[in-house]
């Protein structure tokens, strides 16, 4: 199995349909927080609470497409 990293996700996921969909935020947003990149002189690493809610949006889409792959 390969090492699956978060910074992969916007390699196999469309990064700005993640980020509207569950964050209500924009693609750069999202982008921001996954390579940990300093904005406004700050580090933009996930709050607990943020990084709780991509979990959940991974586990939807990976549910969608499980469900999706199942029915074919």
């Amino acid at each position: 199995m390969v090492d699956f990293k978060k910074e992969d996700i916007s390699k196999v996921l469309k990064v700005s349909y993640i980020a509207e969909r569950f964050f209500g935020r924009s693609r750069s947003w999202l982008c921001h927080k996954l390579n940990n990149d300093i904005v406004n002189g700050k580090r933009a690493g996930f709050t607990t609470e943020e990084r709780k809610k991509l979990k959940e949006a991974l586990d939807t889409i990976a549910y969608e497409i499980q469900n999706l792959s199942d029915n074919l």
